[in-house]
């Protein structure tokens, strides 16, 4: 079901105040930038100020066109767009209030992608948007393996020149501006540096969320183009990028993954293809041999003896938890330190910093989204539209581990958009 706005009189009036250009086509290139221009947007620094520009830039045409419609599910991420402006009662210093303006800004931004995408049909069909997700993910791996040849470097962008000294001796600034190649982590006990990848992104966690909805669109496209020479180097390009994948030992990572595969393996028993079984048996079997053959199993193992990062997260859940009962509502706006623990409040999965930031309304909003997209856009017609559908469940089996940046949450939205406009239009997913 799809909500059409209009200013005519039996529709609500929305972006009305404006001189029509109505139904004008919504041009492409804001999206592209987004999506193929991601390699340059980091390269050059811009990670944390393109988002923000491409949203604006995409409310001003489509306050242009004026003739705009959103999917029904999307007004409860409007609703969320809401409630994170009224968790800024809980803000009381400025540090607090830029803490505030990124996480809010990322919700913010990937609703307006969404809502362009819905409308961009005529010049963004879905092997448009496919492709674009393609790019990312292809970014991904590459710089993952740029990680393990050089996890100590740091890429100079022309940003880092421009801003002052005082923005740069933030920690997350730094990252974006002066991006790493890995985390390179060194636990007491441990004779050699675990390398784990993370560039384009500040976090070996981000890169392992990345690497595991963006794994299942590289299946959509496989299964939805002719080409077979194209089916073959993209079959080759996955099997790739297991090396630097296994090298993050992001746990994380295997269970989304994990999960999509299963999803889509289910979904094709329903339809009676029992050849589903020997497939996922083959996958399973081949996927614990290169576990194990590989070392990740044992090198997940080994850094958790070192780091006992299970048992540091599980106290910081706790005491998150404990404190978001003191502000069940609101939240706290942003991430706090836990001294006692040693990492930030509202951090390490999204539904840990939701619930911490924006209370128990701003979580509940999301998961009541993410299901209730899931659910709209059951009906896939194909097996492309089942791996695209397959990100969902894959984000939903990790939102308790990973926190979702603006690359990852653009990731989600513009494939539910996508199954929610293919569903409108029958575009075939």
């Amino acid at each position: 079901m799809t909500v059409p706005l209009s200013p005519t009189s039996h529709y609500n009036r929305f972006l009305s105040a404006v001189p029509p250009t109505v139904d004008a086509p919504l041009p492409a290139w804001p999206i592209l930038i987004l999506l193929y221009g991601f390699p340059l947007v980091w390269a050059m620094g811009f990670m944390q100020f393109a988002p923000t520009v491409l949203a604006l830039i995409m409310i001003v045409l489509m306050v242009m066109r004026r003739h705009v419609m959103v999917h029904s599910t999307m007004w409860i991420w409007f609703a969320l767009m809401f409630w994170g402006l009224i968790c800024l009662v809980s803000i009381n210093t400025g540090s607090e209030f830029l803490g505030w303006f990124q996480r809010y800004m990322n919700i913010f931004n990937v609703g307006i992608y969404t809502v362009y995408f819905f409308n961009a049909r005529e010049r963004i069909p879905n092997h448009i948007m496919l492709g674009g997700l393609l790019t990312i993910w292809a970014t991904v791996v590459i710089l993952g393996y740029a990680a393990l040849a050089f996890p100590n470097f740091r890429l100079q962008t022309p940003m880092s020149f421009v801003l002052p000294g005082s923005l740069l001796n933030n920690d997350l600034v730094k990252a974006y501006v002066l991006p790493p190649m890995a985390e390179v982590q060194l636990p007491w006990g441990v004779d050699v540096p675990y390398n784990r990848p993370s560039a384009p992104f500040p976090y070996a966690n981000s890169w392992g969320l990345a690497y595991a909805l963006l794994t299942p669109v590289v299946f959509a496209v496989i299964t939805g183009v002719h080409s077979r020479k194209t089916q073959i180097l993209l079959v080759l390009a996955v099997v790739v990028s297991l090396v630097p994948a296994v090298a993050t030992s992001n746990r994380g990572m295997f269970i989304g993954l994990g999960a999509a595969f299963a999803y889509v393996l289910f979904r094709l028993l329903l339809r009676g293809d029992w050849r589903a079984l020997g497939i996922g048996f083959v996958l399973f079997l081949g996927g614990i041999t290169y576990l194990t053959v590989s070392g990740a199993i044992e090198e997940i193992l080994g850094r958790q003896e070192y780091s006992n990062s299970t048992g540091g997260r599980a106290s910081l859940y706790e005491l998150t938890f404990e404190y978001t009962l003191r502000s069940p509502l609101v939240g706290y706006g942003t991430s706090k330190m836990a001294d006692n623990v040693g990492v930030s409040m509202g951090t390490q999965g999204q539904v840990w910093a939701l619930m911490f930031c924006f209370g128990f309304v701003g979580l509940g909003l999301f998961l009541l989204y993410v299901v209730s997209v899931l659910i709209n856009t059951w009906n896939v017609a194909s097996l492309t539209g089942m791996w695209v559908h397959s990100v969902i469940v894959a984000a939903l089996a990790v939102v308790f581990f990973y926190s979702f940046d603006v690359i990852q949450l653009t990731v989600l939205m513009l494939t539910v958009a996508m199954m929610m406009r293919s569903r409108m239009y029958g575009e075939g997913l």
